[in-house]
Order: C-alpha cells, then sequence, then structure tokens
C-alpha cells in the first residue's frame, strides 16, 4: 500500500529486499549516492531498511523504490503524524 504526502510533513519508507535479488549493490549504490545529496536533517535511518524522510525529500526516495520494485523489491510508504 503507498500513501503519498507532498508537503513538509514525515515519511516512514520501509521495504524487503531479497538478498539473492538482482541488482541488490546497484539499488544500495544508488540509495547512499540519493542520501549523500541530501541535507542531513532531511532524512534519518530507523533501521536496516527504514528510512525517516522529510516530504519535501521524500520524492527522490519514492522514484528510486519504484524503479527497482517487483518481485526482489517491496516498499511501504507512511505519513507520519506528530
Amino acid at each position: 500500500m503507498h500513501t503519498c504526502a507532498h508537503d513538509d510533513g514525515r515519511i516512514l519508507f520501509a521495504w524487503e529486499l531479497r538478498k539473492r535479488a538482482r541488482g541488490r549493490r546497484w539499488f544500495y549504490t544508488q540509495l547512499e549516492n540519493l542520501l549523500a545529496q541530501l541535507p542531513p536533517e532531511g532524512w534519518r535511518k530507523i533501521g536496516d531498511s527504514v528510512y525517516l524522510m522529510a516530504g519535501s525529500h521524500s520524492e527522490a526516495l519514492r522514484q528510486l523504490l519504484r524503479r527497482f520494485e517487483g518481485a526482489d523489491l517491496k516498499w511501504y510508504e507512511f505519513r507520519v503524524e506528530v
């Protein structure tokens, strides 16, 4: 289930990526590059595959997850209300 949020709220992203997934290294390299371009206050790693993103920076991660989505990667997005 995917929900959209394009404001400055917080978005929680979580995914499951198979260990033997084709392109796994590419995915994590792209993720690392993406996070390096964002301001440190724009995101926070919560767990292995769980990230809290500022709404204004969430679209880049959403696009990366959509590009890799398939049998090897399932992902989820939740709006965090405070």
